[in-house]
């Protein structure tokens, strides 16, 4: 009896890793590679990769180059589902060179940053046949510029929570003119100059390209380069970039702290075109005789309201409601004290909704 709880104990043990590895793989693999020393992307690499992998479930590899012209290996190439490239001037050994060509003709997605425009110096063309690029060096250092959203691509989900405008990090490079085919997001001006286009969309080998000169150390310290890169990526994955809680907060003018008290025609808007959660805080007997469909119900009166309102994501974004709009208030202001964020309210109730011919559930 021993040997089979052992035995038991053991398999269930192999069973939950080859679980966790499984569901590893489904993740969508991005290998950053880091070669150059001008913006210090050794250091800021490592950090956007964790970032990535921590809010946004990603598997990440980070590279760095081991001398001037090499990397310690790019086998990690051949398992990649995505590639950002942050290097500058590298003479790449024949076979890493290599292993970057066929990663590219593949046909998968790829990511540039900065200086990728002149990443690899025996393979020039990488530049405008892979980035759609045509870079022909940069203004000063000390002029000093803003990036501005392109009017006409202002809906693209790379500039989704991007700021209209915004102060760049570096330089402003020259890349006029793009290829036919490169999309341009973002445009940059210093004094004195034309504008050039910071970051585009591009495509190669049937793939999705983006590019941005931004990647100063001064950039990744800015929320909108993250966001622009951020989106970059899940838009070249083809995965629809979410918006964050921040993001719908600022869409609406809700403040982070403050429930939000509205009617219904907003409530089921903000519902149905953000996704997000129903709070029912009634009764069970009211519960079951009808609520907002697919709603989460925890009862006010419960004396374990406090217990199982704690185990909600604080930083989420709710839709609460009651019978009458009393309940929920009161509801949204202890779930404020305990730190939820983000709190809307349905101020005439569930029977406020029911009046306005809205669709309801029983279970």
């Amino acid at each position: 009896m021993k040997y089979l709880t052992r035995f038991a104990f053991i398999a269930a043990w192999l069973f939950l890793c080859m679980a966790y590895l499984q569901a590893a793989e489904t993740k969508p693999h991005i290998v950053l590679l880091s070669g150059e020393s001008l913006y210090g992307s050794a250091t800021t690499l490592p950090k956007f990769a964790k970032r990535l992998e921590q809010q946004h479930g990603y598997r990440c590899t980070t590279i760095v180059r081991e001398g001037e012209h090499r990397f310690p290996s790019l086998d990690a190439l051949g398992q990649a589902d995505l590639v950002v490239v942050f290097a500058r001037r590298m003479q790449l050994p024949a076979e890493q060179l290599g292993q970057v060509k066929r990663y590219v003709e593949s046909g998968k997605p790829v990511i540039g940053l900065r200086t990728a425009s002149h990443a690899i110096q025996n393979w020039l063309e990488f530049d405008k046949l892979v980035l759609g690029g045509n870079y022909h060096g940069h203004h000063k250092n000390n002029l000093s510029g803003n990036a501005s959203v392109v009017p006409a691509t202002k809906g693209h989900p790379i500039l989704s929570g991007v700021a209209d405008e915004f102060k760049m990090g570096g330089s402003l490079y020259k890349n006029t003119p793009l290829a036919n085919a490169a999309k341009p997001l973002l445009s940059g001006a210093v004094a004195g100059h034309p504008a050039e286009p910071v970051a585009w969309t591009h495509s190669y080998k049937g793939n999705r390209t983006f590019y941005t000169s931004l990647g100063h150390a001064d950039d990744f310290a800015n929320p909108n380069f993250h966001k622009l890169v951020t989106n970059a990526i899940a838009w070249c994955l083809g995965v629809e970039a979410k918006p964050s809680a921040a993001d719908i907060a600022a869409k609406y003018g809700v403040e982070a702290g403050e429930p939000f008290r509205i009617g219904v025609a907003l409530f089921e808007k903000m519902w149905r075109d953000d996704k997000l959660t129903l709070l029912d805080v009634r009764t069970t007997p009211e519960y079951q005789a009808g609520h907002l469909p697919g709603t989460r119900w925890i009862d006010w009166f419960s004396p374990a309201f406090a217990d199982e309102v704690a185990k909600l994501d604080k930083d989420k974004f709710y839709l609460v409601y009651c019978a009458g709009g009393v309940r929920s208030a009161r509801a949204c202001k202890k779930m404020t004290g305990m730190g939820f964020k983000y709190l809307v309210d349905l101020a005439p109730g569930f029977k406020g909704w029911k009046a306005a011919g809205k669709a309801i559930e029983k279970p």
